[in-house]
């Protein structure tokens, strides 16, 4: 019953379209004692960074490791986003531990809807895959259309969203190769494949498979190598 306050705790936390997928899954992590309690790794944090828990989310990094990503509003007004490992419970790298960005968000925002004017959807400072710092930027522009803008978070160079992709995405394994190679117990009929992305800029496919005794598994599979990162029977 102690595990009861964590497991509502992290729920409530995880993205609203996740939880149902990620129920089972965090149950049966929580009472095998797989994962560090949550309000341990809190308190830990906070000591070390005091603030304000804004959001918490449970994460795979390219490995299949879960970690939590923490984000505190800090007592200097200045956010920040942590990563934890979920079963140690040691604080990893920040997020974003490169130098801080030249040009900032506001600034960069500012140039941006003046070329392409719209409301912005969703914003995000990563590293990329050439450890460039970079915005992400999604915009609804005034005729409705949803675009994706890069924007060198040094320069504050407009970086063509095409080819950005492109280049980071070439090198990715055909999802059709990825599927026919699958491990033979992981064989069954594919629900659904998505292309995800972590932290770092890493890209996975997403993967759930039905097999033939009604079992269900989710399956995160590195995008470039095909290698199975980790796969995990979830409840349906």
């Amino acid at each position: 019953m102690k595990a009861l306050p964590f497991l509502f705790i992290l729920l409530l936390a995880l993205p609203p379209l996740a939880r149902g997928e990620e129920q089972y899954a965090i149950r049966r992590a929580v009472e095998a004692g797989q994962l560090k309690p949550l309000n341990e790794i809190l308190t830990r944090i906070q000591s070390s960074h005091p603030g304000k828990v804004l959001d918490v989310d449970l994460e795979r990094d390219i490995n299949g490791n879960r970690i939590y990503e923490i984000t505190i509003l800090k007592n200097d007004g200045q956010r920040a986003k942590l990563l934890v490992d979920a079963v140690s419970g040691s604080e990893l790298r920040h997020a974003s531990t490169a130098a801080s960005p030249r040009i900032n968000m506001a600034k960069a925002l500012r140039n941006l809807l003046a070329r392409h004017p719209g409301n912005v959807l969703e914003l995000e400072l990563k590293q990329a895959a050439d450890q460039r710092m970079i915005y992400e930027v999604q915009v609804i522009l005034l005729d409705g259309r949803l675009r994706e803008f890069v924007i060198d978070a040094n320069s504050g160079e407009l970086i063509d969203g095409n080819g950005h992709r492109q280049e980071v995405l070439k090198n990715l394994k055909p999802l059709p190769d990825i599927l026919e190679r699958l491990p033979a117990r992981y064989r069954g009929v594919i629900h659904e494949v998505e292309l995800e992305y972590d932290q770092y800029g890493r890209y996975f496919y997403e993967v759930e498979v039905r097999l033939a005794d009604g079992r269900v598994f989710e399956l995160d599979i590195d995008a470039i190598s095909g290698k199975v990162l980790n796969g995990e029977e979830v409840e349906r």
